[in-house]
């Protein structure tokens, strides 16, 4: 796992996430779901909702997995974190009118590279993944056991974390918008 005790992060920098908490049930309920189905299968259906419903989270994570060997497999495991934050939002609404996660648009996906830019990929990566493991531990533990199985793992952490923080971001943003 990334050492996340190298560099104390400030924790007001980060809003609270509005993200649904995925729970060890939801996971578990995901990898069968993947088992049952298959990853392919799955992906599928999952590549097709976001091209759908959030197209620029989709080249986001398309982008983060070609930057990484085995990129295909990686895109499965991208794909089961957006599906265990859909299925968590499924259980805590019990009638959904609206797709449960924000849209990430063009504007909050380049708000995120100036982030990046200014802070560095290293700095914006861990301190995302803090967020992450802070807030939502069991979508850190499914993160850090998929990327764990890949010699690139901080590559893939990467891409998590930029999957994570623009759904965030993006969440802040359209409360904002609302009130």
């Amino acid at each position: 796992m990334l050492s996340l005790k190298t560099k104390s992060f400030q924790k007001e920098t980060l809003p609270m996430s509005s993200l649904p908490r995925v729970t060890e049930w939801t996971r578990e309920f995901v990898s069968r779901q993947f088992d049952d189905l298959g990853p392919e299968a799955c992906l599928a259906e999952i590549t097709e909702c976001l091209t759908r419903e959030n197209p620029e989270l989709l080249d986001m994570a398309r982008n983060c997995a070609a930057d990484v060997d085995n990129g295909p497999k990686v895109m499965v495991g991208f794909g089961m974190f957006y599906q265990l934050l859909v299925s968590a939002s499924a259980d805590t609404n019990e009638k959904q009118i609206m797709h449960p996660l924000p849209c990430v648009t063009a504007k909050t996906r380049d708000s995120l590279v100036r982030e990046i830019d200014a802070e560095g990929s290293e700095s914006f990566t861990l301190r995302t993944i803090e967020d992450l493991e802070s807030t939502n531990p069991e979508l850190m533990q499914m993160a850090h056991g998929f990327a764990s199985r890949h010699q690139d793992y901080l590559r893939v952490m990467q891409g998590f974390a930029l999957l994570y923080r623009s759904l965030v971001v993006q969440s802040g943003a359209d409360r904002k918008y609302l009130h």
